[in-house]
């Protein structure tokens, strides 16, 4: 499972979202963007739950995560990826 998927399966399996699978969930469709627009439609609890399922599974600080990293399931893991990249010794 590459990273777009593994980010795409915790907030499925976080948000319990009905119908959508890791493999095949859109992983440019924006979020927080509502339905009529394209987007999943989410609030900002649900992206409190992804923050901290991303925290979790990842070891990483998400306190610094900016609004334009938090659009797809695309721009989470280029953060996350950027994030490791920086901790690595």
């Amino acid at each position: 499972m590459n990273l777009p998927e593994h980010i795409a399966k915790i907030i499925i399996e976080r948000l319990e979202l009905e119908g959508f699978d890791a493999q095949t969930f859109p992983k440019d469709m924006l979020l927080f963007a509502p339905d009529e627009h394209g987007g999943l439609g989410l609030d900002s609890l649900a992206s409190l739950e992804i923050i901290a399922g991303l925290s979790t599974e990842f070891s990483l600080p998400f306190d610094d995560v900016a609004e334009d990293d938090f659009h797809t399931v695309n721009t989470l893991a280029a953060y996350v990826e950027r994030k490791k990249k920086e901790q690595a010794p």
